[in-house]
């Protein structure tokens, strides 16, 4: 789909543009449909005037078309965003820009503009397909009634009542799953001794058992966060050395869960390379039904076998941290680091607000809600604290420890989400300056390559090379410095490589070299990013968009392995890394802004007394943070190898709350099981 980013200045557009794209610069339009290359007849540009009526009248949106012959090297979407902000487009004016000798197309939509995701999807799926015919009136006619169905489908009351009862149904649903989960294994001993086998992993659909191998991973990997965000916690309560054993083994399991994350990414490629018919790169014979479903169990088998060294150490962790004595003291520090942290949130407020004015939104899409999630999380705070001490007013120790956990964990995620602002401000600070230093490097090697001749791989590197300075240069003012850096260093590795043969071996290496720290920087970088966004919003990032992170991250580790004695090959991963994390990046937003998150006190009345639910909120939910108290109580999963396990969070205090996603669908949930 095509990004959508903020627009730059028009006036710097202009400047810079009319330089380097004389034959087609974005231009100011006035009229929505512009066509300077006769692609449209007078009947077809009638029809396409009168299919952009019926959308101006039947909503608030507008839409303008333009053709021209060639966008010359620019990206197709910066070129229609730089006419966008030239024409003063505001939120609800969107822009087809179609160049017909190219068959390209840029799609500049507000970032705040009335469509989702997949409706944007479904307009570059319509105009692509039209596109590749040349059917360029169709393109542009067909756009306009896609926004048009869309608007008209997104205010059907009809499809609004069908969501709601949908949504109900599901509610229903899962509260009786999560019922049945949460009542104590002995409570249901007959039922157990009376009921039929259940299905074994053998036995099940390849689909089910895919489905199950995505939800362990997710339910695994939450489980190696929240324990590792509790050994934090120890750490500085408690000192370093109280948990160093906790520690190790959270690293071995850490280790099964990367092995398990390397099968899924595996399988993931073969799929891939199975629909474009084409084998898999090793020789791996996963495509098959058999292979595949003995890799989906082996992914199960070590999802379990990492919950179960963590489950083993669970007594002596609680016994480690106490804190059912220590409740009442945890609370009080809790309390006592609160206003800084609130203190915070303005701040970041203000820092994004800076930055929003230099970059464009897709350069801060992990952070932009920041502030607003950590406001949740830090009232979350006040009410696990609340409830905490109500609960040890009312002398039950086991529901106060629950929230003590919950306080814990809320306001140390709002700190890594405020940490996270900070972070990206000096990310970004740093890339700005980085991206002259690339720049100046690679118009060096570009006038060194004109000195080669008669060789045609140097000649179009350096004419690919001599694009992505144009493109940088274009892009500057308001563009991302890292997008920047990623299309100047893939341009400069090419054109080392090219003129390799030129260069002695020494040089080469070196060369190599400086440009794997470059990467590896940046990647690096994104990785934190990354895993940060992931961090906190675990109660809904799902199972893909963690295996393209733990790929990243895999693949830089063998990129610094290889930097002293093979940097082309550690180049080639870091790049490959590179591609990986961003892909992850935008997985784990798309899963995060579909999900709508239900409250636990929606699905099962309260029991327990008093306040025994506690805080039950968004922020909490998305983050991943377990809130309910009698689950908190047996939050263990439950065995049961026939079906591959619960993994309901596993660990050192963990769990996973129920989410619902947009569209009505589930796409997975973990409610804490009895053991």
């Amino acid at each position: 789909m095509p990004s959508v980013s903020p627009r730059l200045s028009a006036a710097k557009q202009a400047e810079l543009m009319s330089d380097v794209l004389p034959a087609s610069p974005p231009i100011t339009l006035t009229d929505p449909v512009t066509d300077g290359t006769g692609a449209l007849s007078d009947a077809e540009r009638q029809e396409l005037q009168a299919a952009i009526d019926r959308l101006a009248d039947e909503s608030d949106l507008r839409m303008f078309v333009v053709y021209i012959e060639s966008f010359d090297g620019i990206d197709p979407v910066d070129w229609a965003n730089a006419s966008a902000n030239l024409s003063g487009f505001g939120t609800d004016d969107l822009l087809l820009a179609i160049a017909t000798a190219d068959q390209q197309f840029g799609l500049s939509a507000d970032t705040n503009v009335a469509l989702t995701d997949t409706q944007l999807g479904e307009i570059d799926s319509t105009v692509a397909a039209s596109v590749e015919e040349e059917q360029w009136a169709a393109a542009a006619t067909d756009a306009v009634d896609t926004v048009r169905r869309a608007q008209a489908d997104a205010t059907s009351p009809i499809l609004l009542a069908g969501i709601a009862l949908a949504a109900a149904l599901l509610l229903v649903a899962i509260g009786y799953v999560m019922w049945r989960f949460a009542v104590p294994r002995l409570a249901r001993l007959t039922d157990h001794l009376s009921a039929p086998a259940r299905t074994t992993l053998d036995e099940l659909p390849l689909a089910e058992l895919d489905e199950r191998a995505a939800a362990a991973l997710v339910g695994i990997d939450d489980a190696l966060k929240t324990c590792d965000q509790e050994l934090g916690f120890a750490r500085t309560e408690l000192g370093a050395d109280a948990t160093r054993d906790f520690e190790q083994i959270l690293a071995r399991a850490a280790g099964d869960v990367r092995e398990a994350f390397a099968i899924r990414q595996a399988l993931d490629v073969t799929a891939t390379q199975a629909e474009d018919g084409r084998p898999d790169d090793a020789g791996r014979d996963y495509g098959s039904d058999a292979e595949r479903r003995a890799r989906l169990t082996q992914i199960i088998a070590l999802c379990d076998g990492a919950a179960d060294a963590l489950d083993a150490r669970t007594r002596a962790f609680d016994d480690l941290r106490r804190l059912q004595q220590r409740a009442p003291e945890v609370l009080a520090d809790v309390v006592a680091a609160e206003p800084e942290v609130v203190s915070r949130v303005a701040t970041a407020r203000d820092v994004l607000a800076q930055l929003a004015g230099t970059y464009p939104a897709s350069t801060l899409a992990t952070v932009s809600g920041n502030p607003e999630q950590a406001e949740l999380l830090l009232a979350n705070t006040k009410e696990a604290v609340a409830a905490g001490r109500s609960a040890l007013a009312a002398g039950n120790q086991a529901i106060a420890v629950a929230h003590v956990r919950s306080a814990q964990n809320a306001l140390g995620q709002a700190v890594m989400l405020l940490d996270a602002v900070d972070a990206t401000a000096g990310y970004l600070a740093e890339a700005a300056g980085r991206l002259d230093k690339s720049v100046a490097s690679l118009t060096q090697d570009v006038k060194s390559a004109k000195s080669v001749e008669g060789d045609l791989r140097v000649t179009l590197a350096r004419t690919a090379a001599q694009a992505s300075l144009k493109h940088v240069e274009v892009t500057r003012d308001g563009g991302d410095p890292l997008v920047g850096l990623q299309r100047i260093a893939a341009a400069e590795a090419a054109l080392d490589a090219a003129l390799a043969t030129t260069r002695d071996a020494t040089e080469v290496a070196a060369r190599a070299s400086a440009l794997l720290r470059d990467t590896l920087g940046r990647v690096d970088a994104q990785l934190r990013q990354t895993a940060d966004f992931v961090a906190t919003r675990r109660g809904a990032v799902g199972a893909t968009a963690r295996t393209r992170l733990a790929e990243a991250v895999r693949l830089a580790d063998v990129a610094r392995s290889l930097h002293s004695t093979a940097p082309a090959v550690a180049l080639d991963e870091a790049q490959s890394a590179n591609t990986l994390v961003q892909e992850a990046a935008r997985l784990a937003r798309r899963d995060a802004d579909a999900v709508v998150t239900v409250s636990a006190a929606e699905e099962e009345p309260a029991t327990d007394g008093p306040d025994a639910n506690g805080p039950i909120t968004g922020g909490m939910m998305l983050g991943g943070i377990l809130f309910d108290p009698r689950l908190a109580r047996s939050r263990r999963r439950a065995h049961n190898a026939a079906i591959g396990g619960g993994f309901g969070g596993g660990g050192f205090g963990g769990g996973r709350p129920v989410a619902l996603r947009k569209l009505g669908t589930v796409r997975a949930w973990w409610p804490a099981q009895a053991k």
